[in-house]
């Protein structure tokens, strides 16, 4: 038995989230999201059997360790048949479709018939907005890259991943949580006609830990930014989500000002505009519990916060001075709000094994 493991980080996105989906981005000049990853990690791991032999059907399980569920299929060719049908009416787990869809891809890239167990584990909460799911997605398309020797390189696996997730979750999705897990860092996410390339902040990963608190707010999203919705609006040319659009580019660029010249106020200034922007795209993105707890940091020194990813639960940043980061810290968790401590990932998506 051989094993294969990956490693990938979630991310916080500071800036520009949604500007990621094609074709948005198109429409502005200069585009880019902000993201940092961080050390919130998405495992898998690959088990891969002996050799079968002829006759034999090897089977197929997957396993997720954090929510304790699993499915086994008896064979490679029963995972291929229950995509005829259409996955979603198959016992399998929801939290389980998006492993059957990546593992079927790479299927087509390998020429063993061997048994295979898939197991995976995120230390992001279901539904927190820091972009766990994109990130287990990277770490197991790059473990079954390298178990099929698929000839992928990276931007193409992002796209891979990208468009894999997908279909599992019915509508577009960005790409900004996939460079992130796969590359790690602090980063702006530059997207232009026919390309996407990033710039990383080299030196601004201890900037952004002096001076942003993660909270959770231990409910997983369920309103928030419909993405669907908006995308669809700012199509229509909806005038309230066009104008919202342009506050968010500026407010990349504030961010991304920010991160450049390690300015506390142009970030505090960054991040208040895309707040502003994103209740106006829906009001309901900041649930009372967040409104709440933003308050009760601003009273002991914050500046300014946002959520994380579509918000409606899930997590949130606060931005502080560096000489009150912990001070607000320890006053919020005094109150029993659950505040995540971070560091910057820099190293993305790590391999061992194979």
């Amino acid at each position: 038995m051989s094993t294969i493991k990956a490693k990938a980080p979630a991310r916080i996105d500071l800036a520009g989230g949604t500007l990621d989906l094609w074709p948005l981005y198109l429409f502005f000049e200069n585009t880019a999201t902000i993201n940092c990853a961080i050390d919130q990690y998405a495992e898998v791991t690959l088990e891969i059997g002996s050799e079968s032999k002829i006759g034999d059907t090897p089977a197929i399980e997957f396993r997720s360790e954090d929510r304790a569920i699993g499915h086994k299929f008896r064979s490679y060719g029963e995972l291929l048949e229950s995509f005829e049908g259409g996955y979603k009416a198959t016992a399998l787990p929801p939290a389980l479709w998006l492993h059957a869809k990546v593992t079927r891809h790479f299927f087509g890239f390998w020429r063993r018939s061997a048994p295979l167990q898939v197991s995976t584990t995120c230390a992001s909460p279901a539904g927190a907005g820091l972009g766990g799911s994109s990130a287990l997605n990277i770490a197991l398309c790059s473990a079954l890259r390298r178990l099929t020797l698929a000839n992928y390189s990276d931007e193409e696996l992002i796209a891979v991943a990208r468009d894999l997730e997908t279909t599992v979750i019915d509508v577009p999705a960005g790409v900004q949580d996939y460079w992130s897990a796969l590359f790690g860092g602090a980063q702006a996410i530059r997207m232009e006609a026919g390309r996407m390339h990033r710039k990383v902040f080299h030196k601004q990963s201890e900037f952004i830990e002096k001076h942003v608190i993660l909270v959770y707010t231990g409910q997983s999203r369920n309103s928030g930014i419909n993405n669907w919705a908006v995308y669809k609006g700012f199509i229509d040319n909806d005038p309230t989500i066009r104008a919202a659009f342009k506050d968010i580019v500026k407010a990349t660029y504030r961010v991304e000002e920010a991160l450049e010249r390690q300015s506390f106020e142009a970030l505090v200034d960054g991040i208040e505009q895309e707040w502003q922007a994103r209740q106006k795209l829906a009001p309901t993105i900041a649930t009372p519990y967040m409104l709440q707890v933003i308050e009760k940091a601003k009273a002991h020194g914050a500046r300014t916060a946002k959520v994380c990813g579509a918000g409606g639960g899930g997590c949130f940043i606060i931005v502080a001075p560096e000489d009150k980061k912990w001070p607000v810290s320890a006053a919020l968790r005094s109150e029993g709000v659950h505040v995540i401590d971070f560091k910057v990932a820099e190293e993305g998506c790590t391999l061992s094994g194979g």
